[in-house]
C-alpha cells in the first residue's frame, strides 16, 4: 500500500527546515562558542586576522572589487565600479567602453546574501533598477556557464597547507512545462517560488498567463542565492587534489587572504578540474558560508558541526596570522564600522 502523503502549510515547513531559518535564529547557538575563540585569542575582533587585507576580515563591509581586480584576466569577468550618482547613460557609456553588452548583472558593491543582485537585460530595466537601489554598484557581464558553484578555499601564511573545505552546487528555480498550465500556475505549485510570486509576476508579465509546452524548462531565477529560490546542494564529493590546485593558483594573486569563498561559474566539471572556462563572480571572506549545510538532506547537527569546523579554521588561521605581527582590528573600531554598516544612509 502506498505510503500517504502529507503536505504542510508553506511557514510550518520553513520551521522544520532549518535551511529557511533567519541567518540570526540559525547562528544563534555558535555565538557561545565564538565567545570561547574570542577568550582563547584574548581579542573579540581576532577574525579580522585572518584576511588582512579585507576590510573587518572580510566579516562585512566588504568592497567586492578589491580581490576581484586582482584576479588574473583568465579568471577575471568583465565588470566595473559606478558611484551612486551615476545615470543609466552613464554606465551604458561604460558598458560600450569595456565592450560589455546586455543582459548583465548589477548588485551593490558592499552587500551580502543576494541583496540588490539582479539580472538586467535592457536599459529600461536597468533604469528601473537604479530608482530602487542608490548604491555603489559592480556593474558585470552576464556569464551563461551552466554550472554555478561555491568553494570554500583556505591557507596558512608562510605554509604549504591549504585545502578546500566546502563545495555547495546550486539549483536554480525553474518550472517544466505539461502542455496544460500556465507559467504562473507552474511557478505558484513550485514551494520555494511562493514567497515571491509577486515579484515574479512583474518580471514576467508576457509570460504569466501563456500555456508552457510540455517538456520545456525555464530557468526562472538565473541569480543563484538561496533567498531567489536556489537549492543549495552538498557538492563535496567534488573536492580532490586537483581542485586544490585549481583554487592554490587562482589565489596566488590574493595578497592578504586566507580564507573565504569563491562563487564561479563553469561550463562544466571537467573544465574546473583542468582549471579553464572558469569565471569567478564573486570572492567572500570570514562572512562566508559552507553553503553545502544548506542541502535539504543536511541534519541540523551534523550543519553546525561543519560551521565548527569552519570556525575553527578562522581560529587557526588567524593565530597564525598574529603570530607574524598582524594584529587584529581594534573592538571599538570594529563595532564602529559594525554600526556604520549596519546603519549608515546609503
Amino acid at each position: 500500500m502506498p505510503r500517504k502523503k502529507y503536505y504542510y502549510p508553506q511557514f510550518i515547513i520553513k520551521w522544520i527546515n532549518f535551511e529557511f531559518w533567519p541567518a540570526w535564529l540559525f547562528y544563534a547557538p555558535m555565538f557561545l562558542y565564538g565567545f570561547v575563540l574570542a577568550i582563547k585569542s584574548k581579542s573579540f575582533s581576532y577574525f579580522t586576522a585572518a584576511n588582512p587585507e579585507m576590510a573587518f576580515g572580510g566579516a562585512y563591509g566588504t568592497d567586492k572589487t578589491k580581490l576581484l581586480n586582482l584576479l588574473s584576466s583568465k579568471y577575471h569577468t568583465k565588470d566595473f565600479f559606478v558611484t551612486k550618482e551615476k545615470s543609466k547613460e552613464d554606465i551604458i557609456k561604460l558598458m560600450a567602453e569595456r565592450e560589455i553588452e546586455f543582459p548583465i548583472v548589477a548588485k551593490p558593491n558592499v552587500g551580502e546574501r543576494g541583496r540588490g543582485v539582479e539580472k538586467i537585460d535592457n536599459e529600461k530595466e536597468l533604469e528601473n533598477y537604479l530608482n530602487i537601489i542608490k548604491e555603489d554598484l559592480i556593474i558585470q557581464e552576464f556569464v551563461s556557464h551552466p554550472i554555478e558553484l561555491g568553494v570554500f578555499y583556505h591557507r596558512f601564511p608562510n605554509s604549504i597547507q591549504d585545502g578546500i573545505s566546502s563545495v555547495v552546487m546550486k539549483e536554480f528555480l525553474s518550472i517544466t512545462g505539461n502542455g496544460r498550465d500556465s507559467f504562473g500556475k507552474l511557478l505558484s505549485k513550485k514551494f520555494r517560488a511562493k514567497s515571491r510570486l509577486k515579484y515574479f509576476r512583474k518580471r514576467y508579465p508576457n509570460k504569466w498567463n501563456i500555456i508552457i509546452p510540455e517538456g520545456i524548462t525555464f530557468k526562472v531565477e538565473p541569480i543563484g542565492n538561496h533567498s531567489r529560490g536556489t537549492k543549495f546542494l552538498d557538492g563535496t564529493h567534488l573536492i580532490n587534489t586537483k581542485l586544490v590546485e585549481v583554487f592554490r593558483e587562482i589565489s596566488k594573486p590574493l595578497n592578504g587572504f586566507y580564507y573565504g569563498r569563491f562563487d564561479i561559474k563553469v561550463n562544466s566539471i571537467r573544465d574546473l578540474y583542468e582549471g579553464k572556462n572558469i569565471k569567478i563572480l564573486e570572492i567572500n571572506g570570514t562572512n562566508s558560508e559552507p553553503a553545502h549545510i544548506y542541502d535539504p538532506d543536511y541534519s541540523l547537527l551534523k550543519a553546525y558541526r561543519e560551521v565548527i569546523k569552519h570556525m575553527n579554521l578562522v581560529y587557526k588561521i588567524s593565530q597564525a596570522n598574529m603570530a607574524l605581527g598582524i594584529k587584529p582590528m581594534p573592538f571599538i573600531e570594529l563595532i564602529r564600522g559594525l554600526l556604520h554598516h549596519l546603519f549608515a544612509k546609503k
